[in-house]
């Protein structure tokens, strides 16, 4: 019968350590996402100033990526794994695609648990996410810009009054695997 109790407790354990484990993985895609889309909204003057100006070379340079600071992506990335419970070990900037590589670490550990040492082991993850355009420029007609969006063709005069720049309908943001 004892023998029973301690291999119960000992799935118990391993479950603990499965629960840290997904909620460290969590906290790095979270992470790794928040800091991609920083990178993609950092772009949101230069895409807008350039599809004002109908500058289509801009526009394919902005779309390729380049222009895409990103400047606070780490500092969004320490808030979005600081929410989830983790604390942000790495983060680095991918060029191409432009994206962010993170690494997390749990702010709780697994717990105690007939596993000896548990009590003192955190979980860690990694997760990379990427900023991938979703559109191909079609050319221009007066101050319209046309795009060809997930093989729909999409038609902007950000000139319009009731125009609103969403940089999603422009780009994917997803986790890189």
């Amino acid at each position: 019968m004892a023998a029973l109790f301690f291999l119960a407790f000992a799935f118990f354990a391993v479950g603990q350590a499965s629960v840290t484990r997904n909620s460290a993985q969590t906290a790095a895609d979270a992470a790794a996402l928040a800091a991609a889309r920083e990178a993609r909204d950092g772009s949101q003057a230069a895409f807008l100033a350039a599809l004002q100006a109908v500058d289509l070379p801009e526009l394919e340079k902005l779309l390729r990526g380049s222009g895409m600071s990103g400047s606070d992506g780490c500092g969004a990335a320490h808030g979005y794994a600081d929410e989830n419970h983790a604390d942000l070990e790495l983060c680095e900037r991918l060029a191409s695609p432009v994206g962010y590589s993170v690494r997390v670490k749990t702010q709780g550990t697994v717990g105690t648990s007939v596993v000896e040492g548990t009590e003192n082991v955190h979980a860690g993850a990694k997760a990379s996410a990427v900023v991938e355009a979703r559109c191909v420029l079609d050319g221009s007609e007066g101050k319209a810009v046309k795009f060809i969006c997930a093989g729909e063709p999409v038609t902007i005069d950000a000139t319009a009054s009731d125009f609103r720049l969403d940089l999603s309908m422009f780009y994917f943001v997803h986790l890189a695997s």
